[in-house]
């Protein structure tokens, strides 16, 4: 420690604080499982959207996916430029929600 020692009065206080909380449940848990707190931002992140959310971007990537492969397949133009179109929709959308996740976090 860098400063002076702490007196016995702040000692005690210390350590009634730090019996407060060893005694507090829910403080305990919580630090048992702490993680770290981007992979817990993220957690809350997708649990907190609608699953409409989730499903529509997965068909989007899903019917991007089906598309490059039969663009490559067949050699057609036309269908590399429907893989462009789906994947721009596909980063629309993302940004959307990125954007809106990030005015909601700033407001709360």
């Amino acid at each position: 420690m860098d400063g002076p020692a702490l007196s016995p009065r702040e000692l005690l206080i210390l350590q009634q604080i730090e019996a407060e909380l060893g005694s507090d449940q829910e403080l305990e848990r919580e630090l048992r499982t702490m993680r770290t707190a981007r992979a817990a931002r993220l957690r809350r992140t997708l649990v907190a959207r609608p699953w409409v959310v989730v499903a529509v971007i997965s068909c989007c990537l899903a019917v991007s996916f089906g598309l490059l492969a039969m663009a490559v397949a067949l050699d057609e133009p036309a269908l590399l430029l429907a893989v462009v179109v789906s994947w721009a929709a596909v980063l629309v959308v993302l940004m959307m929600v990125a954007a809106h996740l990030h005015r909601r976090g700033r407001t709360r």
